[in-house]
């Protein structure tokens, strides 16, 4: 084999190295292939839902305000209709989960339905608001009682995830490190 020739094989080679990979990724992404596990804790709700200007309104009736400029979150926590010990708990150890946000915790607004249990202490990021029209089904409050689920909303209001009845706490913290920036 002639140094030409060789070299030339070298060179479909290393083309060959780097063009591979691009293909195999483009067969598995046209292909409809998704991967089975994803990073994120929550259900992510596609395609999200747009929650209207409107649909919050705080206790003395006015209407929560969105402010996409300010690029803020919103954690909504939905507790049932009868909220005591493990509701409360939750409640608790989510006001946690807010306060370990840090310096991003002014960025994300925590959104209780309704009252606040009156046994926990208040923090900054909380917001007491209760729904002015038919809500999406992802924000229902739970059926079931002494229960707690959250949902995710974006900064330009849109609902992005929901996360089950039994959730763990550290998994919406994982969910919201990543995103509140």
């Amino acid at each position: 084999m002639s140094s030409q020739t060789r070299s030339r094989w070298m060179f479909v080679g290393v083309v060959a190295l780097f063009a591979l990979p691009f293909l195999f990724a483009a067969v598995l992404r046209f292909g409809g292939w998704q991967p089975a596990n994803t990073r994120n804790y929550g259900e992510l709700l596609q395609p999200p839902i747009a929650i209207a200007s409107g649909a919050f309104l705080t206790p003395d009736g006015t209407p929560y305000h969105w402010r996409p400029e300010d690029r803020r979150w919103h954690l909504v926590l939905l507790p049932s209709s009868a909220c005591s010990s493990n509701c409360v708990d939750k409640a608790d150890v989510m006001r946690r989960v807010w306060i370990s946000e840090g310096r991003l915790a002014e960025k994300l607004d925590v959104l209780w339905m309704g009252e606040w249990p009156p046994a926990l202490q208040r923090f900054g990021g909380l917001r007491e608001v209760r729904l002015n029209a038919a809500p999406p089904p992802a924000l229902v409050a739970p059926p079931v009682a002494d229960q707690l689920t959250a949902a995710l909303i974006d900064h330009n209001g849109f609902l992005v995830m929901h996360y089950p009845l039994d959730f763990d706490p550290s998994g919406v913290r994982k969910d919201l490190g990543r995103l509140v920036k």
